[in-house]
C-alpha cells in the first residue's frame, strides 16, 4: 500500500469538481420532478448525493495527478 498526500492544487480541483457534480445531482433531481414536496426533495438529494460522492472519490482515487508519495 502507498501513502501519499494531496496537493493544494489536487484538493481545489476536487472541491470544484465535486461541487458542480453536486449541484448537476440536484438540478437533475428537481428538474425530473421525481419526487412532490420539499423534504422529499431534499431526502431524495442527499441519498443520491451520498452515492454520487462515493463513485466520485472512487474515481478521483484513480487519478495520480497531485498526489506525492511519503
Amino acid at each position: 500500500m502507498h501513502m501519499y498526500k494531496e496537493t493544494k492544487k489536487r484538493t481545489l480541483v476536487k472541491a470544484v469538481m465535486w461541487r458542480l457534480i453536486a449541484i448537476m445531482n440536484s438540478f437533475t433531481i428537481l428538474a425530473l420532478g421525481i419526487a412532490d414536496g420539499n423534504l422529499e426533495n431534499a431526502l431524495l438529494m442527499n441519498a443520491s448525493g451520498i452515492v454520487v460522492y462515493f463513485l466520485f472519490e472512487r474515481a478521483a482515487n484513480q487519478v495520480e495527478w497531485g498526489k506525492e508519495e511519503l
